[in-house]
């Protein structure tokens, strides 16, 4: 099996975008791309999500992708639910580190 994360960074590379141009037009934080690039098992959803941001088609390495039935304003869509997802996230995630910086053990709050 390919290696998914490597052959996003050779993509990312390859792009000659920086990290902060491909995490603005995704909304994919510089984190989790970083951590994309070791993982073996990058969903097709992220890989499509990116593919779209880096111009580049992940279907001429994993044939598996040309497979989908889904149309272009099916893929656009769900993208675009991901990109809200992805934006969500962060600001939950945003959310309780300002929580945990704020409790008090003492109050309990």
């Amino acid at each position: 099996m390919k290696h998914r994360g490597e052959i996003l960074r050779e993509a990312v590379r390859q792009s000659g975008l920086t990290a902060k141009e491909i995490t603005e037009k995704t909304k994919i934080s510089h984190t989790r791309l970083y951590r994309m690039y070791k993982d073996p098992y990058v969903s097709f959803d992220e890989l499509i999500l990116l593919g779209k941001a880096l111009r580049y088609n992940f279907a001429s390495d994993f044939p598996e992708l040309s497979a989908d039935s889904a149309t272009p304003m099916e893929i656009e869509e769900n993208i675009n639910y991901k990109i809200k997802y992805y934006e969500l996230l962060e600001e939950h995630l945003k959310m309780l580190r300002e929580k945990m910086e704020n409790y008090d053990p003492k109050k309990g709050k």
